[in-house]
């Protein structure tokens, strides 16, 4: 602020000694004026000088005091939005590339868990039918055994059923020895006959 007192002094001094000069001439010529009957712009070339020159001057000192240093603070100011509009600008790009970035990794997290529940499901499906194969297994197994103990069961019965129709129709009593030779040959013609239909 102190290096714009001196200018700004010199032109205040310019202009109140034009101002000063204009008006003494001013007086004397306005009453000169005033007896012909002169207008608002009639003056003498000294105060039309003296306004020019206090003009220009107040133009030179505006030029380089106020002018120059207010541009330069526009230029300042317009370089500084310029650069943070720049920079906006590049933090949005980065903005969206990253949001980019982190849709395609949560589409690879969607399709990962897909991949794993599909995955899951069929080792489900696979250890279900194992475990149908295992159970159907079992059921034959049981099956095929009670099948097994019921033949042996009627076999017996029907030893018994021919030792005893042989101790009627013979009308003897037989030796265990002589019950276990028929009971054998009756089952084994049974069997031949039609007992492994």
């Amino acid at each position: 602020m102190a290096k714009y007192a001196l200018p700004c002094a010199l032109v205040l001094i310019l202009l109140a000694g034009g101002i000063a000069l204009a008006g003494h001439g001013a007086e004397a010529e306005g009453e000169a004026a005033a007896s012909e009957g002169g207008g608002l712009f009639s003056g003498t070339f000294g105060d039309s000088l003296w306004t020019v020159l206090a003009f220009v001057a107040l133009l030179l000192v505006l030029g380089k005091f106020a002018w120059k240093p207010l541009l330069n603070s526009l230029i300042a100011r317009q370089t500084h939005i310029e650069h943070q509009l720049r920079t906006a600008e590049d933090s949005r790009l980065r903005a969206e590339k990253m949001l980019d970035d982190y849709k395609q990794q949560g589409l690879g997290i969607i399709r990962q868990a897909a991949e794993q529940a599909q995955r899951h499901q069929q080792e489900m499906a696979e250890k279900t039918r194992q475990e149908v194969l295992a159970i159907r297994h079992r059921a034959q197994e049981e099956i095929e055994s009670a099948r097994a103990a019921a033949m042996d069961d009627l076999w017996k019965q029907a030893g018994d059923i021919v030792l005893r129709v042989g101790s009627e129709v013979l009308g003897r009593t037989l030796t265990g020895t002589d019950n276990q030779q028929l009971a054998n040959e009756a089952v084994a013609k049974v069997r031949q006959t039609g007992g492994s239909q």
